[in-house]
């Protein structure tokens, strides 16, 4: 029983050290679901980023590790928050009509029926955009960030040229990864 239970332990702790090639030929972790679960991706500093920003980020894995989801979905967020908002709580874009770290929309989208003053509190918009990934199994199935990403942004922030936006935030995210702890 032993050596079984040893086998299994050891090829868990290689598969989760193995890598990817993505679509650009640049090599990316491919997280392991299940080993990496419980952990919550954390960051000393974002590089380029300042130390507030820094504290947003890590809110944002905390909360999406707390909500069950590994180190690509967490990633993923901090990449979608920094590519929507910079980490800025406070962020808004009159031409949409969008507030806070994930830009809802006030008028037409996940944002309608809630205050401005709600939409750019970290903790409130974080909450929303929990909600709503929960409905999408793609999201939290992802194995890779990029999948993670890829899911995140067709299915939940859903913004008008989805494959660019996919694009633009998988470059983001590479930049993310190095800076994770």
């Amino acid at each position: 029983m032993k050596l079984t239970t040893l086998g299994i332990f050891a090829a868990a702790i290689f598969l989760a050290g193995c890598s990817a090639t993505d679509a650009s030929g640049e090599k990316q972790k491919a997280y392991q679901i299940g080993a990496h679960k419980s952990g919550t991706v954390r960051f000393e500093k974002l590089s380029g980023y300042n130390s507030a920003q820094t504290r947003i980020a890590n809110k944002i894995t905390a909360r999406f590790a707390a909500a069950g989801y590994g180190e690509p979905q967490q990633i993923a967020a901090v990449s979608v928050a920094i590519r929507e908002s910079t980490l800025n709580p406070k962020a808004h874009n009159r031409g949409c009509n969008c507030y806070g770290l994930f830009q809802m929309n006030k008028s037409a989208g996940l944002g309608r029926g809630h205050s401005v003053s709600n939409l750019t509190k970290a903790d409130y918009n974080i909450s929303l955009i929990l909600e709503e990934a929960e409905r999408f199994p793609s999201f939290g199935a992802a194995k890779t960030v990029d999948q993670a990403i890829n899911a995140f942004v067709r299915n939940v922030t859903r913004p008008a040229n989805k494959p660019g936006v996919v694009k633009a935030t998988i470059r983001t995210a590479r930049k993310v990864e190095k800076s994770a702890d």
